[in-house]
């Protein structure tokens, strides 16, 4: 092949490749050990040896070169790292299929079908998925600790009535726990297959949506405004239309991923079917704010420890809404394309946000839960009927299961579909 046609293809392929990373493929691993030696050359012990010397001491090139040199070397850290484990190969973005690409993430894609080591061993290597992973699986294994010595410490008391009042609290520490678990599974073993993929997220959803329900449950028991909790029949058609968009939530985010092949279209589907629940369970909670911070103080918030729940609870407002904005607006990322293609882009952030929201909730709970006991207790508003703190949650676990292994099944069925979606290059699932 003479030398101008090597031009025209690596100039070809100069075209897809995004800016941060004008080289072909086939010089991929030279340009490695290039930003390898590289890196080597310019680590901060060389810059400080340089400056010791008095033919080149001086502050300001010192520290603006070793700055200059820090911004070009940081976006490409993750590949200049000689990690402990082998690292299976990444991808960019146009070597994957378009339904895996997200806007301003070029670089740091798994293969689409891996085996379980190579899923094993991304977790602990540098790809876009890795900090989705573990900014996830940590949270389950502190919630899980907090619900254990929560528990411990009620049982402790021996107080039979005590044990009641917490019914709805445990409930939803288990919808805590299994929100951040799917996620963690669903992120760190979606590159088995694309069925695996889908079945995964639908279990994330499921868990996402089954939290929601927790989340209304334990604001009917414990936050709720105190002229709200006396109306019996309003609270129990709040849990019930709860429980159904539970169920409806997830049918739709299942739908986006199972039927819809517009890309745009499934994240509008889902950002619907995640902010319609979540405005429906916190309205109440909207409503307790506004009186307590724009109203009468006095009576909403008559106490110290009242008003420190209502601020924990108007720090998971903030923070909720952040986190639906870093999925809604895919930034910063969108803004500065290849900059965030492993550390720091939107998906991230929804996570740290996400658990962040969670404590607060959590936090602000337990607060009202020892405040407003007393009045709750006597006035027998917080001991509902457990067939919504105790029933209510498996009947709808059950339910959450049945969809998932409807969808799951009709991947399964469709894997002749599948197959010929693959070869043909279209947007597969």
């Amino acid at each position: 092949m003479t030398d101008d046609v090597m031009k025209k293809e690596d100039d070809s392929i100069q075209y897809f490749l995004p800016k941060t990373s004008r080289i072909s493929i086939s010089s991929s691993s030279s340009s490695g050990n290039g930003r390898r030696r590289r890196f080597a050359e310019w680590l901060p012990w060389k810059l400080f040896q340089d400056q010791m010397n008095p033919d080149k001491a001086n502050h300001g090139w010192f520290i603006g070169r070793y700055a200059r040199e820090c911004l070009h070397i940081l976006p490409n850290l993750p590949t200049c790292i000689k990690w402990p484990f082998h690292q299976p190969s990444v991808l960019e973005w146009h070597q994957v299929d378009e339904s895996l690409r997200e806007p301003g993430i070029y670089y740091g894609y798994r293969p689409e079908v891996s085996s379980w080591m190579e899923c094993c061993h991304s977790l602990f290597t540098a790809n876009n998925e890795t900090l989705n992973f573990w900014t996830h699986f940590f949270p389950t294994v502190f919630f899980i600790w907090r619900t254990v010595q929560l528990a411990s410490q009620w049982n402790k008391e021996d107080d039979l009535h005590h044990s009641e009042y917490a019914h709805s609290f445990i409930s939803y520490m288990m919808t805590a726990i299994l929100y951040p678990f799917m996620s963690a599974v669903a992120h760190g073993f979606s590159a088995l297959s694309h069925r695996a993929r889908a079945v995964l997220f639908f279990m994330d959803y499921a868990a996402i949506n089954f939290y929601a329900y927790g989340s209304a449950l334990l604001y009917r028991s414990y936050v709720l405004p105190d002229t709200w909790m006396e109306n019996e029949t309003g609270t129990n058609i709040y849990l019930t239309v709860c429980f159904i968009l539970s169920l409806a939530s997830t049918a739709l985010t299942c739908t986006s991923r199972a039927f819809v092949r517009d890309v745009v279209a499934q994240r509008l589907m889902r950002l619907a079917a995640f902010t319609l629940p979540y405005i429906w369970v916190s309205i109440p909670l909207f409503a307790r704010l506004v009186n307590c911070f724009a109203y009468d103080e006095s009576s909403s918030c008559p106490t110290p420890e009242t008003l420190r729940a209502a601020k924990y609870h108007l720090c998971q407002v903030i923070v909720a809404l952040l986190a639906s904005f870093c999925y809604a607006s895919h930034l910063p990322e969108r803004v500065m394309p290849g900059m965030f293609d492993y550390v720091g882009h939107s998906h991230n952030l929804l996570h740290i946000c996400g658990v962040t929201a969670t404590l607060f909730q959590m936090e602000g709970a337990l607060l009202d839960m020892e405040v407003r006991r007393p009045f709750l207790t006597q006035n027998h508003l917080a001991m509902i009927d457990p067939y919504w703190s105790v029933w209510s949650p498996v009947i709808l676990l059950a339910g959450h299961v049945l969809l998932v292994g409807g969808f799951g099944l009709y991947i399964y069925w469709n894997e002749a579909a599948t197959v010929e979606c693959q070869k043909n290059k279209m947007k597969c699932h």
